[in-house]
C-alpha cells in the first residue's frame, strides 16, 4: 500500500449526473448508430470529414476551397525558405501507458473478474453506457458505476481511452510539484489520472506527495486504488511514496486541505451546464470554487472531451481563471484573449455587448476568425492506432471504433511574481499546432494554430517538414517593418510560412 494509505468517507451528499469519456451531448466518440460504421465528425474549423489514424499529406494539386490558385508572395515551393523548426514540444502516448494497457485486462479479471455472460454481453454494456453518458437527457443515474455491468464496462473501456488520452500530453507539463505537494483529484473514479501521472510523469514516482482523491461512489475508488497498486508494482517493482486518500466529496464542498494541484478529468462536461445562467457567469463562479480549493501558489489542471461544447468551457474557464489571476500555462502560448472560444463570447452578464470580448487583466486584443455564430474551438487530436489490441477489438464489438482521440485541456496557475515578470521580459514568442493538415495550392500544406497574435494560419511545405496537432513551435520569424501582414481571406486567420 503507498505511504499512510487511507479512507475518508467526508461528508454526506447529493449524487449528481454520471461522468464518462465522453462528453454530455456531443461526444467525441463516433456517433455511429450502426456498430463498426463510423459517422463523419465535424472537423474543428468547420469543415466536415472523416476521421484518419494518421495527418494525411496534402495533394498538391488540390487547393482548398476558399482559397485562391494564385501563391502570396514568398510563400512558393521555391522561396527561400526559414529553417525547418524543432518543436519544442510535441504530444506522443507515453511509452509506460502502453506498457500499462498491455497488463490491464489480466490485472481486471483478477480485480473484477466477470462471469461468462457479462464478459459475452460487455460490447452491448459499453455501447449502453456510452449512448447514456452522451446523451440528450436531463437526468440519468449518477451512482451508475454502482451497477455491475456499467462498472465492468467502464473499466474495461473508457478508462484505457481516457489513460491514452492524459498521458499524451501530462509530459509536457510543467507541474510545480515538489516533496510534500498536496493534489486534489476531483471525480477521480478508478484513479484515472493518478494512474496517468504515474505512468507518464517518471520524475514524480520518486517525490512524497499527498494525493486525495474524491469521488460520489466509494467502490470506484476503492478497485482505483487496487489497480494503482497493481500496475506500480508490476510495472516499477515497488509503491512510490505518495500518500493516496480516498474520500467520497462533491464538487463546491469545501475540503480541510489546500492543493498545490486541483485536478479534474472529465468532470464539468455534464453538470456544468444544467444551469440556463449565461456561460460567462457560469464560468466565474465555478473560477471562484477552483480557486477556492488552492494554495497562494496553486494550479488547477482541467481535461475535457475535445466537443464544442466543453471547448468552449475551457475558453471561458480560462478567462474567467485569469480575470482572477491565474493566468494560463498550457497549451496557450500567451496570455492573451483566447482566439478560439466556440461559443463563448464574454464573462459579462445580460446586457452586455454581445460582440464584445472581456479582457483580463495583461491581456491584449487579438485577431479573431471572421465573424461565425459558433467560433473554432481549442481542441487537439492524437492517433488511436498505438492502442493495443485487445482494447481496438472491444471497440469494434461496441461499435464505438475510433481512429483518433480528441481532448481540450487547460493548465492554470497563480504565478510566482518574479518567474511571471521573467517571462513576459524574455521576449520568446511561440505558436500552437492545433488542426490536422489540409491541402493548400502549390504544393503547400495548412495548419491552424494559436500565437500571441491570435488565430493564425500555417503554411509549410509537408516535403521538407512535418507538424502534428499538439506541437509547440517558435513563432516565424517578423516580416520586414511596415509589410502588411497577410491574413487568409476566408478564414480571418493571419498567415505565416516555414
Amino acid at each position: 500500500m503507498p505511504k499512510n494509505t487511507h479512507e475518508d468517507r467526508g461528508r454526506s451528499f447529493k449524487p449528481g449526473k454520471a461522468r464518462g469519456e465522453g462528453p454530455g451531448k456531443r461526444p467525441a466518440l463516433p456517433a455511429s448508430p450502426k456498430p463498426g460504421r463510423p459517422k463523419p465528425q465535424p472537423s474543428e474549423f468547420g469543415r466536415t470529414k472523416p476521421e484518419r489514424s494518421k495527418p494525411q499529406r496534402s495533394n498538391p494539386g488540390a487547393p482548398r476551397r476558399g482559397h485562391s490558385n494564385t501563391t502570396p508572395s514568398g510563400t512558393g515551393p521555391s522561396a527561400p525558405a526559414q529553417k525547418s523548426p524543432s518543436p519544442l514540444e510535441s504530444f506522443s502516448i507515453a511509452p509506460d501507458c502502453l506498457r500499462a494497457l498491455g497488463i490491464l485486462p489480466g490485472i481486471l479479471d483478477e480485480i473484477v473478474p466477470l462471469s461468462r455472460n457479462h464478459r459475452l454481453g460487455l460490447g452491448r454494456n459499453i455501447r449502453s453506457l456510452w449512448e447514456d453518458l452522451t446523451s440528450e437527457r436531463e437526468h440519468r443515474a449518477s451512482e451508475y458505476l454502482s451497477a455491475p455491468a456499467y462498472y465492468s464496462a467502464y473499466l474495461r473501456y473508457f478508462l484505457p481511452w481516457n489513460l491514452l488520452r492524459l498521458s499524451s500530453f501530462l509530459p509536457t507539463l510543467k507541474l510545480r510539484l515538489d516533496d510534500e505537494a498536496t493534489i486534489v483529484d476531483l471525480g477521480s473514479g478508478p484513479l484515472t489520472l493518478p494512474i496517468a501521472l504515474y505512468l507518464s510523469r517518471p520524475d514524480l514516482r520518486t517525490k512524497k506527495l499527498g494525493i486525495i482523491c474524491t469521488d460520489r461512489t466509494e467502490r470506484i475508488l476503492k478497485v482505483g486504488l487496487t489497480l494503482f497498486e497493481s500496475l506500480c508494482l508490476r510495472l516499477g517493482g515497488s509503491l512510490p511514496p505518495w500518500t493516496i486518500t480516498l474520500r467520497r466529496h462533491q464538487f463546491g464542498i469545501a475540503l480541510p486541505e489546500k492543493a498545490d494541484l486541483l485536478t479534474a478529468a472529465n468532470v464539468f462536461n455534464e453538470f456544468f451546464w444544467k444551469s440556463k445562467v449565461p456561460l460567462g457567469i457560469r464560468a466565474s463562479l465555478t473560477a471562484r470554487q477552483l480557486l477556492g480549493y488552492l494554495k497562494d501558489t496553486g494550479s488547477v489542471l482541467l481535461v475535457e472531451p475535445g466537443d464544442p461544447r466543453s471547448g468552449s468551457f475551457i475558453s471561458a474557464l480560462r478567462a474567467a481563471l485569469s480575470s482572477f489571476g491565474a493566468p494560463p500555462l498550457s497549451p496557450c502560448p500567451h496570455v492573451n484573449d483566447c482566439p478560439m472560444p466556440g461559443i463563448f463570447r464574454s464573462l459579462e452578464g445580460p446586457g452586455s455587448d454581445g460582440g464584445a470580448r472581456f479582457k483580463p487583466k495583461n491581456a491584449q486584443a487579438v485577431v479573431m476568425p471572421k465573424h461565425r455564430e459558433k467560433y473554432p474551438w481549442c481542441h487537439f487530436t492524437i492517433g488511436a492506432d498505438m492502442a493495443p489490441g485487445w482494447l481496438k477489438a472491444l471497440s469494434a464489438e461496441a461499435g464505438l471504433s475510433k481512429e483518433k482521440l480528441v481532448f481540450s485541456f487547460l493548465l492554470s496557475a497563480i504565478p510566482d511574481p518574479l518567474a511571471a515578470t521573467a517571462k513576459l521580459k524574455d521576449g520568446k514568442a511561440n505558436l500552437r499546432v492545433l488542426s490536422e493538415s489540409f491541402a493548400l495550392p502549390n504544393g503547400l500544406s495548412g495548419r491552424y494554430c494559436c500565437s500571441p497574435k491570435g488565430y493564425t494560419l500555417l503554411r509549410y511545405s509537408s516535403l521538407r517538414v512535418f507538424f502534428s496537432s499538439g506541437d509547440l513551435l517558435p513563432l516565424p520569424q517578423a516580416k520586414a517593418a511596415g509589410t502588411k501582414e497577410e491574413k487568409d481571406e476566408k478564414s480571418g486567420a493571419i498567415l505565416l510560412s516555414y
